[in-house]
């Protein structure tokens, strides 16, 4: 499952961003960074691609903008990430300002103190119940590292990348990566299995039967999958409910499911997604 981010942004080097690292491994990705332009960019494509921002922790001098400038910008992208303006001691009275107008959840002022890390602590408890991430919705949970094919690809293609990716789906996009639909394990298998009971009620055997199979799987091999490609296969929205991917997942017997959103493929959803979801939250 995909972690949220946490931005350290400083103008000077310190053990913040470490201690930080230290403190949410396995629970947070911590980026440290110094340019408040780098970041904005950052986050204008962790929103395009359905990632989460929970905590911005920004000094207020920093060398392209002031830090209250870079969290009114950054709002634009994550408005529901919580917001720590760190500044010094002389700052105090334009940082309560900032915090007045802009909303800014709290600020800190320098020098970093250990004691502030449970100010933290809060903080992402209060986004967490906020948003109900990661474990409600489906954009918390999916899978982003798909098998994909295009759909001008033929079935040897397809059965190399089952055979090496050891999925049951395929995800199948056009050449712009535009999503088309599913091709899966079975389309391709009974695009080559012959009909056993006819082969043994004519006199054959199952030898003779997988004879033929691997006979038809070589003459098949050039033929496009664009025929079997499941071209309205059931899909998921990153805001979906985790409980509706369940239901939709047992109901009818899906071992995958596609996340897309304007035509674009942003990740898949299992049934271990979702169980490794409620471990995490046990």
């Amino acid at each position: 499952m995909n972690l949220p981010y946490i931005y350290i942004l400083q103008s000077h080097s310190s053990h913040v961003i470490p201690d930080l690292q230290k403190r949410y491994e396995n629970r947070y990705l911590v980026q440290g960074a110094g340019s408040g332009a780098d970041v904005l960019s950052s986050l204008q494509k962790h929103r395009e691609n359905n990632e989460d921002v929970a905590l911005l922790l920004v000094d207020q001098s920093l060398p392209d903008m002031p830090g209250t400038d870079f969290l009114a910008k950054a709002a634009k992208f994550f408005p529901e990430a919580r917001e720590v303006l760190f500044a010094q001691a002389k700052d105090t009275e334009s940082a309560i300002t900032a915090i007045n107008q802009l909303g800014i959840h709290y600020y800190l002022v320098q020098p970093w103190q250990a004691a502030y890390a449970a100010k933290l602590d809060t903080l992402l408890e209060d986004w967490r119940a906020a948003i109900q991430l990661p474990y409600m919705y489906v954009k918390g949970i999916m899978d982003t590292h798909m098998a994909r094919i295009r759909e001008d690809s033929n079935l040897h293609v397809a059965a190399e990348i089952v055979a090496h990716s050891g999925v049951s789906d395929l995800m199948v996009v056009n050449n712009n990566g535009v999503f088309v639909g599913v091709l899966s394990e079975g389309d391709i298998l009974r695009a080559a299995l012959p009909d056993i009971d006819e082969i043994v009620e004519e006199g054959g055997t199952l030898e003779s039967a997988y004879q033929v199979f691997l006979r038809r799987g070589a003459e098949l091999s050039d033929r496009p999958i664009a025929p079997l490609i499941i071209r309205e296969p059931i899909t998921l929205q990153p805001e979906d409910h985790v409980a509706k991917a369940t239901a939709i997942l047992i109901s009818k017997q899906i071992r995958l499911l596609p996340v897309v959103k304007d035509g674009r493929l942003l990740g898949t959803v299992s049934r271990a997604n979702i169980c490794e979801a409620v471990v995490g939250t046990l």
